[in-house]
């Protein structure tokens, strides 16, 4: 699997009705950040950014895909798209909840619970 060499969205962007705060991870096909709602709620976005087609640099917001990986780019941004409908409709105490996903900058960005690492940090506090 490709690393991630893309940029990032930077601090304070707005993402739909989002406003990006800080990149938190990211992987071969994505990058995920903390980011905030209209109403000042804590959420994890998960941009779709296969660091294998996609290229994006510092200051750009929507990626470069050369002619020969677009195909096999649409049909990925399809299956991610596809993925955060089919994770939408899935309530489980489990699985982090999936609250909206949308287009935009040429990509797809899927909207979930944030969920820290408060139960973790208690726990291994205690000892």
């Amino acid at each position: 699997m490709a690393s991630q060499n893309n940029a990032a969205l930077p601090e304070g962007q707005q993402v739909g009705e989002y406003r990006i705060v800080k990149k938190i991870s990211s992987g071969g096909f994505s990058i995920v950040y903390l980011a905030t709602d209209e109403q000042g709620t804590s959420v994890a976005i998960k941009e779709y950014m296969p660091a294998a087609l996609a290229q994006r640099k510092a200051g750009e917001y929507s990626p470069y895909i050369a002619p020969e990986n677009l195909n096999t780019y649409r049909i990925g941004l399809k299956c991610f798209f596809e993925e955060g409908r089919a994770l939408a409709s899935i309530f489980h105490p489990n699985i982090v909840r999936v609250l909206n996903f949308f287009r935009a900058n040429e990509t797809v960005y899927m909207v979930m619970n944030y969920e820290s690492d408060r139960k973790s940090t208690r726990l291994n506090s205690s000892h």
